[in-house]
């Protein structure tokens, strides 16, 4: 009984909320180049090397929203060289995206050690975000204790992922973004520069990347850890794919697996194995893969400008 009760307790939901917040703004960039028909595997390194260097900018200035910044520019500035390699120089973005991740785990290991003279950086002076207490929310039961006070970055996940759906579909820009996704041939044709379009979808997925990875090391608690993402940047590119980069599909999918997410934490209190509760949040991506029939991409790891 007590294991139904966790499901729906205000704990879970709230930690659902929380949790959801890495894949939301990382969801937010990425669908638009999934919709252009960019396959990145690059994701989890993107969110791993922008949580070290979100961390890095808040001990330099005391401030999480330099931290933040910091984040931004390190998610930018990896999708502009994973592109470089993918649009420019022909590499295959499955074999790029392999060693980035690789390279992503190695390059913050050898950081916190270089930097903060340990694996674990925690309580080194960095400043996290607060949480932010919404007085409309404060008095409303349930409710309140699910969605009130969390951080900056949490309400953000949604409101950028609404966003992202009404620029997808309600604007000339998304029109471009699909028809490159959908043939890059025929949008050429008719005008359309598949490369600009792809950059810009490429550009616009590192920079939402390094957004959530700054919630990883900066969101209440300012710290970092060797592979701290624990995976994460693997949801946002399942929930991008099984959503055919819909962003309103991708959320709900986001939320799917920050639910078993958080029922880790909450049953983890509970006489069962640790070690089959962590299985849960992977367990759903492969559900979730499985049930929606996903078809292996032909063109995995392949681009074509034209």
């Amino acid at each position: 009984m007590e294991y139904i009760q966790a499901m729906y307790s205000t704990i879970t939901l709230s930690a659902t909320f929380r949790l959801s917040a890495p894949l939301l703004l990382g969801l937010a960039g990425y669908c638009f180049s999934n919709k252009a028909g960019i396959m990145n595997i690059a994701l989890e390194s993107f969110m791993m090397i922008s949580a070290f260097f979100a961390l890095l900018g808040s001990y330099l200035f005391h401030s999480a929203f330099i931290g933040a910044l910091f984040g931004v520019v390190a998610g930018t500035v990896l999708s502009f060289l994973y592109g470089v390699l993918v649009f420019h120089a022909g590499a295959n973005g499955l074999i790029t995206g392999v060693g980035f991740n690789l390279s992503g785990w190695g390059l913050t290991t050898m950081l916190l050690v270089a930097i903060f003279h340990t694996r674990g950086a925690t309580n080194v002076g960095a400043v996290s975000f607060s949480p932010i207490d919404v007085p409309i929310l404060r008095d409303i039961p349930y409710l309140g204790k699910i969605f009130n006070q969390q951080t900056i970055l949490v309400y953000l996940g949604p409101l950028l992922m609404l966003i992202a759906w009404v620029v997808m579909y309600k604007t000339p820009f998304g029109v471009r973004i699909r028809a490159v996704g959908l043939n890059r041939r025929a949008a050429e044709t008719a005008g359309v520069s598949v490369m600009k379009y792809s950059w810009i979808a490429m550009l616009l997925s590192g920079a939402c990347m390094g957004l959530s990875g700054t919630f990883i090391s900066l969101n209440s608690l300012a710290m970092f850890s060797e592979n701290m993402t624990g995976g994460r940047g693997f949801m946002v590119l399942a929930s991008a794919m099984v959503a055919g980069g819909n962003p309103l599909k991708a959320m709900l999918c986001g939320f799917i697996f920050a639910y078993c997410d958080a029922l880790t934490l909450t049953w983890s209190g509970f006489d069962v194995y640790s070690q089959v509760i962590s299985m849960l949040p992977y367990l759903a991506v492969l559900l979730v893969l499985f049930l929606t029939h996903l078809k292996n991409i032909k063109s995995f790891g392949r681009f074509e400008a034209s």
